[in-house]
């Protein structure tokens, strides 16, 4: 896989962004906090225009929603990453208004690439979908913290 060339500039402020950006119209609107553990998290509530099988959110938005934490995850930590691989796994159907929790996690870094983990979960801690993914760095960490 090519590595783009993207404007960091840019990206930090992209207020289309689908998953994040606060211009978007269609977008989902994720706010993220890094919590001591390290931890991203997130609250979602998914609405009727999240949808694929009438009353239930289509598997696609729920993977966006653990894509996006992931990529919050090397944000938060100052470092920039694409996607290069997500393996995701959906455990249970989600309603249209039952709110939601996204939290992810770094498990590795190397000099090119970040290994983490994503889930999805109920307010009643049941799993709803997992995720492990590939990131690319595209700038790498502006800070020693690995």
């Amino acid at each position: 896989m090519e590595i783009p060339k993207i404007s960091l500039e840019e990206a930090e402020w992209n207020a289309m962004c689908f998953g994040c950006g606060k211009e978007n119209k269609h977008g989902l609107h994720m706010k993220f906090h890094q919590e001591d553990s390290g931890t991203v998290k997130s609250e979602f509530t998914p609405g009727e225009n999240h949808q694929g099988w009438p009353g239930y959110i289509h598997g696609g938005i729920l993977m966006t929603v653990m894509d996006e934490a992931i990529g919050w995850t090397g944000h938060l930590n100052n470092i920039y990453s694409v996607t290069a691989k997500i393996d995701v796994r959906l455990r249970s159907m989600v309603r249209v208004g039952e709110p939601l929790t996204v939290s992810a996690r770094i498990t590795k870094q190397t000099s090119r690439t970040l290994e983490v983990q994503a889930k999805i979960t109920r307010p009643d801690s049941s799993l709803v979908a997992e995720a492990s993914s590939l990131q690319f760095i595209i700038q790498p960490p502006k800070n020693d913290r690995f």
